[in-house]
This record gives C-alpha cells, sequence and structure tokens, in this order.
C-alpha cells in the first residue's frame, strides 16, 4: 500500500462518520421539509455546519443560509436534480452567490441528496484530474476515466477499512447503498489527497 493510499485512508476514516450524518440529516430533511428552521442551526450534522465543514459558507451571502436551503429543495424536487452545472447558474441568477457560478458549493449540496452518483467537485480533486475549466459534467467524465484506472486501489482501500466501516454502518442502517457511499467517500478522498500532496 502506497503512502497516498495510507493518507487517503486516515482522511477517510477522520471524517467518514461525519459525512453520514450530513447526508443523513439531509435525507430526513428532504422528506420532512417543515424541520427546515431546525436544520439551519448551527448544531452537529446541520445544513450550516455542513456548509461551514465543506468550505463554502464564503460562497453565499452572509446570513441567507435558509434561502439557500430553500432554492435546494425546490432544486432536487426537479427534473433536474442531479445537474450539478445547471444548479450553480441558477444560484448565480439570484442574490445568494454574488452573481458567482459556485459550481463547488453546488456539487457539494448535491452530493448530500444523492451521494449515490454524485461526488464533489472541488480544487483539489480538479488538480488531480488535470482539470482548468470549472465545469461539473467534465469533471465527472474525467472522474469515470479515473475510477476505471484505480479500481484496484480502491478495492484494496475498502477491503483494508471493512472491520471498522462495517462498525460505522450500523449507526446508519436506515441509509441505502452504503457500500456504495462508502467507496464514493474513498474515491474523494484519494482525489483530495492527490491533489493536496501536488499530484502531476
Amino acid at each position: 500500500m502506497t503512502s497516498t493510499q495510507i493518507q487517503s485512508i486516515g482522511n477517510f476514516l477522520a471524517y467518514y462518520k461525519t459525512d453520514l450524518n450530513y447526508i443523513k440529516r439531509f435525507q430526513h430533511f428532504k422528506n420532512n421539509p417543515n424541520v427546515a428552521s431546525e436544520y439551519i442551526k448551527k448544531d452537529i450534522g446541520s445544513f450550516y455546519s455542513f456548509l461551514i465543514e465543506f468550505r463554502v459558507a464564503r460562497n453565499f451571502t452572509s446570513g441567507s443560509a435558509d434561502k439557500l436551503l430553500d432554492e435546494t429543495l425546490s432544486w432536487i424536487n426537479s427534473k433536474d436534480a442531479n445537474n450539478v452545472d445547471l444548479f450553480a447558474e441558477k444560484l448565480s441568477q439570484s442574490n445568494l452567490t454574488r452573481g458567482n457560478v459556485t459550481t463547488s458549493m453546488a456539487s457539494k449540496i448535491l452530493f448530500l441528496n444523492n451521494p449515490w452518483e454524485i461526488i464533489p467537485m472541488d480544487s483539489l480533486a480538479r488538480k488531480t484530474l488535470r482539470q482548468k475549466e470549472n465545469k461539473y459534467s467534465i469533471y465527472n467524465d474525467k472522474l469515470t476515466e479515473f475510477r476505471k484506472i484505480n479500481e484496484s486501489t480502491f478495492e484494496n482501500c475498502l477491503e483494508y477499512i471493512k472491520p471498522l466501516t462495517s462498525l460505522i454502518h450500523n449507526d446508519f442502517n436506515d441509509l441505502n447503498k452504503l457500500d456504495v457511499i462508502c467507496k464514493n467517500r474513498i474515491v474523494d478522498k484519494l482525489l483530495w489527497t492527490m491533489g493536496n500532496n501536488d499530484f502531476r
């Protein structure tokens, strides 16, 4: 196992349970929109805490987390729920992002809604994939190729951490396809670690 893989596993284990909690809280909110006022409070697993931890709070106007959540709920109930680029464009047309196209933030928010298919895009992941364009559609294409090339690496990492993830999963039995979410988070952490290590 390489040092990069070991670092990726460390990063994964440091955040995996927290990530699952964010996903679980969002899924609960999606099915119970009436809890929105509770969900945006500054507490563990909340939407606001997610925006802070995933470093996107600076991308939207201060004090407008509730409006961002409203826009998100409307979007995930549309036919374009998984279209990150369109969501980023929609947010840019509002006052929420000061006219900026915040594709990274859009991808991270929609990841909460569909962690089975959407892997967040950030500058380090783009660096690993040698991508300059701020487009999720391009990122997704490059990501597909990256996953093909590194499939054995992902499987090795997953096998190594299986005793630990099995324990973590016991607290999240209400989430579907935990194995898929788990693998996607490993992919995400490998991308992040490679970018952070100035991968070329």
